[in-house]
């Protein structure tokens, strides 16, 4: 029997439930927990609500970092969710000899994107980027893309890819709807990020080719958020439900005629949408952007229609086709789910995310 460990895992983001991180950290710690590895997460700590100003931020990440410091040489190994300004933890936690596994979830130009006046400060951001990634004892990228970025800017060939995954015992078919929802319906969800291409879909939803008796469902909210009101407001088959509890949003989800995933920016590096597993988990066919990190699990597994990236009118098509051919969609929904379920669950992504740990405590890098 493997040895039971005791882990770190900082993130220098907040972890608040309504955001993709947060499912992303929870899922593989609650996963960890039940292998019955002790994880304690370590995150800076905000206020119920509230966003406060960037000096305050820092005083916090910093605060985080010198707790954890104190204590690190009680744990096996420190799992970092990759983060600029987790420099200075990383090194020192590498200095006293207790193995560091940086995990990946994008390029340092996703934080350019996310915070364009961190640009001022890009050649720093690089460098305390860069440093952890060398000096790291093991690197999980959740995708291929971003691994072999990863590799190409860290001069190093071991980068582990491990996408994200879903909560298929949460995200399931079925279950009461919580609100009151259109009959047939194309649904978003989760944070209304620029790649996230929300302009694209709205777009869709207005074209002529798109389904007359298929609205569209958005949930979550973000930067895009006064687009997403301004065209519920104008439409009235566009509906915007705001933030829903982590558990409410399967049976939003489960309900739909198909789930739009159509993640792209030419400047990111990987990517990994939570939403294209939990949609896929609730056996809903996906229309899903021709990008690396999603486009090739719809392929492998036909679990959905992929359409050109920027391409409303094709997304437009794809919810008609899906409209017009439901026992197709239902068995495009029954593969994925399938899919999920034998390997792409949370439980799956945690076991080999424990395989790289273990194997970074017992062989860390020189």
């Amino acid at each position: 029997m493997p040895p039971l460990r005791t882990i770190a895992y900082f993130s220098a983001q907040a972890v608040a439930e309504g955001q993709d991180s947060w499912a992303a950290v929870m899922e593989i710690i609650w996963a960890m927990r039940r292998a019955e590895w002790t994880v304690e997460l370590y995150k800076p700590e905000y206020g119920q609500g509230s966003v406060p100003g960037i000096f305050e931020r820092l005083r916090k990440i910093a605060g985080t970092q010198r707790d954890l410091a104190r204590r690190i040489r009680e744990y096996d190994a420190l799992y970092v969710r990759a983060h600029p300004l987790a420099w200075p933890l990383a090194a020192y936690a590498h200095r006293v000899g207790i193995p560091v596994i940086q995990e990946s979830n994008g390029s340092w130009e996703d934080a350019f994107i996310a915070w364009p006046s961190m640009r001022r400060i890009a050649p720093l951001v690089v460098a305390m980027q860069r440093s952890q990634y060398r000096i790291a004892d093991a690197i999980v990228a959740v995708s291929v893309t971003l691994a072999d970025w990863l590799c190409r800017e860290a001069g190093r060939d071991d980068a582990i890819v491990s996408p994200n995954g879903a909560n298929d015992e949460l995200f399931c078919p079925g279950g009461p709807r919580p609100m009151e929802l259109p009959d047939r319906y194309v649904v978003f969800f989760g944070q209304f990020a620029p790649w996230q291409r929300l302009d694209v879909l709205i777009a869709a939803a207005e074209h002529p080719e798109w389904p007359k008796d298929v609205d569209l469902v958005i949930v979550g909210d973000g930067m895009l958020r006064p687009e997403v009101e301004a065209a519920a407001g104008r439409n009235p088959h566009v509906h915007y439900f705001g933030m829903l509890a982590y558990e409410c949003v399967p049976s939003v989800v489960s309900g739909a005629l198909a789930a739009a995933v159509l993640t792209y920016a030419p400047d990111r590096a990987g990517y990994s949408p939570l939403k294209l597993y939990e949609a896929m988990a609730c056996g809903v066919p996906i229309i899903c952007s021709d990008t690396p990190g999603q486009a090739e699990y719809v392929r492998e597994e036909d679990a959905g229609i992929v359409v050109p990236p920027n391409d409303p009118v094709a997304v437009a098509r794809a919810a008609a086709t899906l409209a017009e051919r439901p026992e197709e969609a239902r068995a495009m929904g029954n593969r994925g789910m399938t899919a999920v379920e034998e390997r792409y669950s949370w439980n799956a992504r945690a076991r080999q995310r424990m395989e790289t740990i273990e194997a970074a405590i017992e062989h860390p890098r020189d």
